[in-house]
């Protein structure tokens, strides 16, 4: 069973650099995985074992996780300045936020780069959406997403940065990637449908440039060991009219610099992967275990999109600590430094 978007993965220079911006600006606090080791269980995709350090981290506001990867055994390769938004894979990912116009100046503070200020959000403009776009300190690109009735924060006009609520992809055909991403995944509710501009992305995708594009969000609850801040996410599939047909990770390798996968927590991974695979999907990395680091271990597979983007199944076996604590620690009232105190004596920040 797919329960929801569990965390994005990051490709990064320096593991402890982008945690350090990931925890300060972006209010990712909460690591529940820290390792470094081979990469033995992902050779299929890689060809070769290689050495990483990686951190996974929560955001106490909900929403899916953002893990930290950095190869040590070679140097990871660069985002190519060629590639752009005309490329299919993953573009960027989406945090939700209360007080949008605030939060980028934490960001700015940290060393993010903003690339646009607040906007209405084109295709949800009559609901009073908002979005902004940002890059971290290795040129990955974010946005922050502003609408009513997203459960960031408790008031007081502070910046609030919540967890990993959205994630874009680039397609070569939307009808086809649709029908994978609901009928096999789960996000079966479509939230818009949009074609046209969007001055608010002109910087990423061009001025003037025709998009089209489809959100999808999943119908049913999340289950699972994280159910109570997953909150299941949205993909928005976006196929570009001067789409080049190349994957934006050509050339380069899972854990090179960029966002390199989307992780979906399950439960009961082997007949997940006998679901999908009956509808369809492909399985590119079969099932492996894998210690995590701080009393964290799963068992991992990776299936890909029909572009070729590489989606990461985790069904969690243990964890640092007890869940019930976790969910403590989760909870923004808690979030002090008295709590934080008190979870690094645990061993869990």
């Amino acid at each position: 069973m797919i329960n929801g978007l569990q965390h994005v993965g990051i490709g990064v220079k320096n593991r402890e650099k982008s945690f350090e911006f990931y925890n300060n600006a972006l209010g990712f606090s909460i690591p529940i995985s820290k390792h470094s080791g081979n990469c033995s269980g992902v050779i299929p995709i890689i060809d070769r074992d290689e050495i990483r350090n990686v951190i996974i981290a929560l955001n106490p506001y909900g929403g899916a996780g953002i893990e930290i990867f950095q190869y040590t055994s070679k140097t990871p390769i660069p985002i190519p300045e060629e590639v752009d938004f005309s490329y299919n894979g993953f573009l960027f990912y989406g945090l939700k936020v209360k007080n949008i116009e605030k939060s980028l100046d934490v960001i700015e503070k940290y060393n993010g780069k903003i690339i646009t200020r607040s906007n209405l959000f084109t295709p949800m403009k009559d609901y009073n959406w908002k979005t902004a776009v940002f890059r971290d300190i290795d040129g990955i690109y974010g946005i922050l997403l502003e609408y009513p009735g997203n459960n960031v924060g408790y008031g007081n006009g502070h910046p609030k940065i919540g967890g990993v609520e959205y994630v874009a992809v680039g397609v070569s055909n939307i009808k086809e990637s649709v029908e994978f991403y609901s009928g096999i995944l789960g996000y079966d509710e479509v939230v818009f449908t949009y074609e046209g501009t969007c001055s608010e992305w002109d910087a990423m995708f061009g001025k003037g440039k025709k998009i089209r594009r489809t959100l999808l969000k999943r119908s049913k609850k999340p289950q699972g060991k994280f159910k109570h801040f997953l909150q299941g996410g949205m993909i928005e599939l976006i196929e570009a009219e001067d789409n080049k047909g190349k994957h934006n990770y050509d050339g380069r390798k899972w854990g090179d610099i960029g966002f390199m996968e989307v992780c979906f927590d399950v439960s009961g991974i082997i007949s997940t992967l006998a679901s999908v695979t009956r509808m369809g999907a492909e399985i590119i990395v079969p099932p492996y275990e894998q210690n995590m680091g701080m009393n964290t271990s799963a068992t991992f597979a990776y299936i890909k999109d029909p572009d070729g983007s590489k989606l990461e199944f985790a069904d969690i076996s243990s964890l640092p600590i007890p869940y019930f604590l976790i969910r403590m620690f989760m909870n923004p009232l808690f979030v002090n430094p008295f709590t934080k105190k008190i979870a690094k004596k645990l061993g869990i920040l």
